[in-house]
């Protein structure tokens, strides 16, 4: 099925990797609200697009966002959830705890948030799709953080607790489990890595576009690894 007059939600794709997600689902023909946290939406969005201001560790604004996707396209059937942070804040003994925090509202809130937020419409509609962005620190994890690392090893546990939940009300839930982008803070940071060995925002942008149309409706509560060859 065509993804023309289906509606996706958005969230973290206004800067860095995430822009080529929204760039990938105006591209497909999807109705696109992108959620941004600067007072004034970004003023190069793709024609059509609903910019929708939210803090996403507020649960209300996430009910407003979706309140907002529905008011304006009648309906949301995917959401992608790009929005989320890292840090590198020491052993776990020396980490400040409100490093520990953000992270986990950052990483782990959000998501929460905006999943409660859109399941009524996608339960509604019998149908939908829910991304989360992963990493392979969940699966193989490196010293100094843990606040990040726990955080997403959490929201692997929330993916499994939406599929379990909602599958069969036709609705999946997935996580694309990234390890390093090709991005110009990830260069700079890398100057002598091989870069072409890295995933790209694009190859990413792909991968979560397709886990929200039909063509991977048999997948639900998988962890996805998209490490391209790093």
């Amino acid at each position: 099925m065509s993804a023309a007059g289906r509606t996706a939600l958005l969230t973290g794709v206004t800067g860095g990797w995430g822009r080529a997600v929204l760039e990938r689902f105006a591209a497909e023909g999807w109705n696109v609200a992108v959620t941004h946290r600067e007072e004034v939406a970004p003023g190069d969005l793709p024609e059509g697009v609903l910019a929708v201001r939210a803090e996403l560790s507020d649960p209300d604004a996430a009910v407003a966002a979706v309140a907002a996707a529905v008011d304006r396209f009648g309906r949301v059937d995917a959401l992608a959830h790009v929005a989320g942070g890292f840090a590198m804040a020491g052993p776990i003994d020396e980490q400040p705890v409100d490093v520990w925090r953000s992270q986990m509202t950052i990483n782990l809130d959000t998501a929460y948030f905006m999943t409660r937020a859109v399941l009524s419409s996608m339960k509604a509609a019998g149908r939908g799709s829910i991304v989360y962005i992963g990493t392979s620190a969940m699966l193989a994890p490196f010293s100094g953080a843990s606040g990040y690392i726990v955080s997403k090893v959490a929201l692997g546990g929330l993916m499994r607790c939406v599929d379990v939940e909602v599958r069969t009300q036709g609705i999946r839930c997935n996580t694309v489990v990234a390890k390093i982008v090709d991005t110009p803070r990830n260069r700079a940071e890398s100057p002598d890595a091989d870069f072409s060995r890295w995933t790209t925002g694009e190859e990413l942008a792909e991968i979560v576009e397709w886990l929200c149309t039909d063509a991977s409706a048999p997948l639900s509560g998988g962890l996805i690894p998209a490490y391209g060859r790093a």
